[in-house]
Parts: C-alpha cells; sequence; structure tokens
C-alpha cells in the first residue's frame, strides 16, 4: 500500500514538474537522469517519514482503544456483532466492566432477573431508558399481573409490542399514567418520572421535612416525590441542581431502582 503511494507521489511531482516548463527552453524541458534520481529520492524520504508517522498514529490509537476495553462510546443498542469479549473477566456485559461506576447495581438487578442486555451482549449503559422499558423493570421486580380482561386505557401502545403486558400491568397497578390516553412508551424517563415511579411502586414512605435543590422550589409539580427519594438517599442532589427535566439513562436507572430495593447501595 505504501509503495502505491510512493509511486503516486513520484509521479505526481514528475507531472508538476514537467507542467512548471511550460513556455521554457527545450533544454529547460528535458529533466537529467541526475535530477530525476535526486527528485525520487527526495520524495521516498518524504514518504517513508509519513509512514513512520501513520506506523505511531496506529500505535497511539490501539493504546487509547486498548485502554478504554475497547468499546465505544455511542451506546447504541444492537451497535455490536457481540463476537467481542470483554477483557475484564467479571464484566457483566460487553460494556459493562467491574470498574463501571453502577456495576454492582445492575448485576445485582440482573442476576435478579430484572434486566438482561441486548442480544450482542451489551448493555448500552449510556442510552436513554424508555417509559416502556421502565415498566418492564418494574413489573418484573415486583412480580406484578393484571387479570386478563383488563384492557389498557392507553391508546399509543401496540398490541404487537414486547413490552405491551408489561405496560398495561403498570397502568392497572397505577405506577404509570398517561396523558390525554396516551403513555408514550417511547419516550424517555425523565428524573422527575424517575422520581415519581419508583416513589409508586414501593410506596416509599414520604417525609415531614423538605429538602432543597438548586433548580427547584416546592411548588415544583413533582417536588413531593423527588423530595422522598432525596429523604431515603436513592437521590444524593440535595442542595444541587436536580435536573428534573433531563432524561434518565439505563445505568442511571438502574442505579436508583437498586438503591431503593437494597439499602446497603444508598450512600
Amino acid at each position: 500500500m505504501m509503495s502505491k503511494m510512493v509511486a503516486m507521489i513520484v509521479m505526481g511531482s514528475l507531472v508538476l514538474a514537467g507542467c512548471s516548463g511550460v513556455g521554457a527552453s527545450n533544454s529547460d524541458e528535458l529533466a537529467s537522469d541526475a535530477w530525476v534520481t535526486q527528485r525520487v529520492n527526495e520524495v521516498k524520504k518524504d514518504a517513508d517519514s509519513l509512514e513512520s508517522r501513520m506506523a505511531t498514529l496506529d500505535r497511539e490509537i490501539k493504546q487509547l482503544q486498548d485502554k478504554n476495553g475497547g468499546a465505544g462510546d455511542s451506546g447504541d443498542a444492537g451497535s455490536g456483532s457481540g463476537s467481542e469479549k470483554p477483557t475484564d473477566p467479571h464484566a457483566l456485559f460487553t460494556d459493562i466492566t467491574s470498574n463501571f461506576f453502577a456495576y454492582n447495581e445492575i448485576k445485582f438487578l440482573s442476576e435478579r432477573g430484572v434486566i438482561s442486555g441486548y442480544p450482542d451482549g451489551s448493555f448500552a449503559p449510556n442510552q436513554t431508558i424508555t417509559r416502556a422499558q421502565t415498566a418492564v423493570m418494574l413489573v418484573r421486580e415486583l412480580g406484578l399481573t393484571a387479570p386478563e380482561s383488563y384492557e389498557m386505557k392507553a391508546t399509543d401502545v401496540s398490541k404487537n409490542s414486547s413490552a405491551y403486558n408489561s405496560i398495561r400491568i403498570a397502568e392497572y397497578h397505577g405506577l404509570m399514567r398517561g396523558t390525554d390516553g396516551k403513555i408514550n412508551p417511547g419516550n424517555g424517563l425523565t428524573r422527575s418520572q424517575m422520581a415519581v415511579v419508583l416513589t409508586r411502586a414501593f410506596k416509599l414512605e414520604k417525609p415531614t421535612e423538605q429538602y432543597p435543590f438548586a433548580d427547584i422550589t416546592s411548588e415544583f409539580p413533582n417536588y413531593d416525590q423527588i423530595n422522598t427519594i432525596a429523604h431515603h438517599g436513592i437521590t444524593t442532589e440535595i442542595g444541587k441542581p436536580f435536573r428534573p427535566n433531563e432524561v434518565t439513562t439505563r445505568a442511571q436507572f438502574s442505579l436508583f431502582m437498586a438503591r431503593t430495593i437494597h439499602e446497603p447501595f444508598r450512600p
């Protein structure tokens, strides 16, 4: 490959040299053998230098990939082939190694059968968790069911959806309530909605005191639920911005849910 590159550079250099002689005398148009040899050597020297720099760059890229475990940062579900195994022998998924911030919580939920990841072996921790995925996790953990005769009130959930029954059950138990007849299963779960579903699902005791946050007051619509998870140590953002309208990632929701279920996970 590099030899072809050298040849192309040499030919290009000679063509440019020929073009630069337009309008000159005949003796100037014809380059001597010595001149051609000198130009070829100079171009080869430049190409060798370029090849060396490219090899160095390749090594640096490989070192960075090895340092990051070879995982990409896109967080797209199903983006990998599943053939690459994580280098960490304790890894749960191809993109969750033992030094991941929510490793223990994700492991906890995985062992309980609440989460299982994607067919390619990934978990996609940085991907936004949807309301449908949230319903599935809650129903699995709580072992909830609903009468077969119960018909979902929400009109925007297809019966062909793999999460249909979980959403139906979550709606039946009041864990998720639609707006204007829609439950928006594909929408991301916001942090304030996360507080709402966790307090409802696990019937967290409401505190008598109010905790401050930098970006919301007690007038905020879901303040009571946010205040409740703060009281129970499920969120540690007391006195800081809670970012209620920011969507929750799959790793973050796993962290919050595990803290809700298992108190030793709480700071």
